[in-house]
């Protein structure tokens, strides 16, 4: 909202990408998701950021709110001349439990997230970690985001929960952006001592470890290339290690391990 033209220039020198987050492909849903803000404004700066070379993607939050508007979220890129979409799945926050997706919700998101890049040629990050097991177990149509090609290059598909490490501004350490749960403090301990802490606990190597899942997670033939959202499931169910609740796979039995 506050880029000028001097703030592009500079930005440009530096040779740093940005992505924008736009919630709604309309401005009244995009103006209700962020109060105060101004559709038509960002839509501008998107597109200047666009003509300057410096718009890496937009950042859509998925939610019950807009979930319904992702065809036109797509169609909104391609107007504005950015080639791909970040789509996030809504994580623990205030009102999250109201605006949280359904698995049949979720399963429609990512059909109209697939439909979408089809028909526009946007590319797309869909950031579940069931993703693409719905989109192999439901036949659907998308292609695998390239490697180090962007800001976001992910290296699994999995949750990655005990994985990384992620640093509140007072400086506490926690093993996920979203998660309830505090590791340490940069203020009070020496970051890579948090991380070797981290690395080597009893509860991060099972929580790292697949097969400590229960429920139905557990018998799912994905769950190495999934894990289930750690600090979704948590805040939902009270327990790190139940199936994640949101997975659209629930909705009929996902095809069993050889043996299981």
């Amino acid at each position: 909202m506050l880029l000028t033209s001097r703030i592009l220039t500079v930005l440009k020198s530096l040779g740093v990408k940005v992505m924008i987050s736009i919630d709604g492909a309309t401005r009244a849903t995009y103006e209700a998701i962020r109060g105060g803000a101004s559709f038509e404004r960002v839509v501008e700066q998107a597109r200047r950021c666009a003509r300057a070379g410096l718009l890496e993607a937009l950042n859509f939050t998925v939610m019950k709110t807009n979930y319904t508007e992702i065809p036109g979220i797509f169609e909104l890129a391609k107007s504005i001349g950015v080639k791909q979409i970040t789509i996030i799945g809504f994580k623990p926050c205030h009102g999250y439990r109201e605006e949280l997706l359904s698995p049949r919700e979720y399963e429609e998101a990512i059909r109209l997230t697939c439909l979408g890049a089809e028909k526009t040629g946007v590319g797309f990050f869909f950031d579940e970690p069931f993703f693409w097991a719905t989109v192999k177990e439901r036949g659907l149509s998308a292609e695998i985001p390239g490697v180090g090609v962007g800001i976001l290059a992910p290296t699994t598909t999995a949750c990655i929960f005990g994985e990384y490490l992620f640093i509140e501004p007072n400086g506490d350490v926690k093993p996920c952006s979203f998660a309830s749960m505090v590791v340490g403090n940069v203020n009070e301990k020496p970051l890579d001592t948090i991380w070797q802490e981290v690395l080597t606990a009893p509860f991060f190597r099972q929580i790292r470890a697949p097969e400590s899942r229960t429920g139905y997670c557990r018998e799912c033939r994905y769950l190495t290339e999934c894990k289930g959202c750690r600090s979704r499931t948590f805040l939902l169910s009270g327990d790190w290690f139940a199936a994640d609740s949101c997975c659209p796979l629930v909705l009929k039995p996902a095809s069993k391990k050889q043996g299981g």
